[in-house]
């Protein structure tokens, strides 16, 4: 017979956790959750401990699957509206989906103000970019199965580098790989501006010329971020635009705020306004 707090963490969506009653007394005091590994349980009162593992997939059970998975993946990309169903609050996520934001220091209340929510029929976060006035410009989802082939799903019928998302306000403009890289910087007190991947297109180039402001490229740490680096600085100069260039360590959207805001400072002609310090809460 199947535990009776077993059948409750199982009825958990992956990533949950709650306190149920157990039989050593009164109250709800064993702590249950479910996990992508199985399904745990630990009592406060008096310290049971198990965890139960999730059974091994089949070959014919993982194919099948996927299969499911990819077929919900063409219909959403292939739609003009954005995939459904949607869940905007973080807490009710799989855990593994907040960890990809919470480890670059973004929080659910940030995350609810960017409007990304966890999409259960494609088992994907989608990430949703939108204009100035809120309006959508495009959007892409990322999934936590390592099995999937497909890392990001982009919609499709819209050209990615056909627009300019635009993040933040400040004197001088950051260009960053990604939409998160954009998110994080703007949060230290300037404008960012994602190139969705290491060129610089030519529609934006227009928008940087038409601008006028300097411009700090900053882009991704590895050896396809440096070589971006030296490419996009080199088509900046041809077109006459004043820019710096930041290489770091890590990628921008995994440093601090402060470090953030520091490496910035230390531009001469960058003058981030004051660093976004204020508490955001999980």
């Amino acid at each position: 017979m199947e535990l009776e707090w077993l059948q409750h963490a199982r009825a958990l969506h992956e990533g949950g956790s709650r306190k149920v009653p157990h039989d050593c007394g009164a109250g709800d005091c064993l702590h249950i959750n479910h996990k992508r590994e199985g399904w745990g349980a630990y009592c406060h009162r008096c310290s049971y401990k198990r965890f139960v593992p999730r059974p091994s997939e089949s070959l014919a059970e993982r194919i099948a699957r996927l299969a499911h998975i990819q077929a919900a993946e063409r219909d959403a990309a292939l739609s003009v509206s954005l995939p459904m169903p949607a869940e905007y609050e973080p807490s009710l996520w799989p855990l593994d989906a907040r960890l990809l934001f919470y480890r670059c220091g973004i929080s659910n209340v940030e995350l609810k103000a960017l409007g990304f929510y966890w999409c259960e029929r494609i088992k994907r976060v989608v990430i949703v970019v939108r204009d100035r006035e809120g309006d959508l410009l495009y959007w892409q989802a990322r999934t936590l199965d390592k099995t999937n082939p497909l890392k990001y799903l982009n919609q499709r019928g819209v050209d990615k580098h056909g627009f300019v998302a635009k993040y933040g306000t400040g004197p001088v403009i950051v260009l960053t790989e990604d939409i998160l890289s954009s998110y994080k910087v703007s949060r230290a007190g300037v404008e960012a501006w994602p190139l969705m991947g290491t060129k610089l297109s030519t529609h934006l180039a227009t928008e940087l010329i038409k601008d006028g402001r300097p411009v700090v490229v900053w882009l991704d740490s590895d050896k396809a971020g440096r070589a971006g680096d030296a490419r996009v600085m080199k088509a900046l100069r041809s077109y006459g635009v004043r820019a710096t260039s930041i290489v770091s360590e890590r990628d921008p959207k995994l440093l601090s705020r402060e470090d953030i805001h520091g490496r910035l400072r230390s531009i001469p002609h960058c003058a981030p306004q004051s660093c976004d310090d204020e508490p955001h809460l999980l």
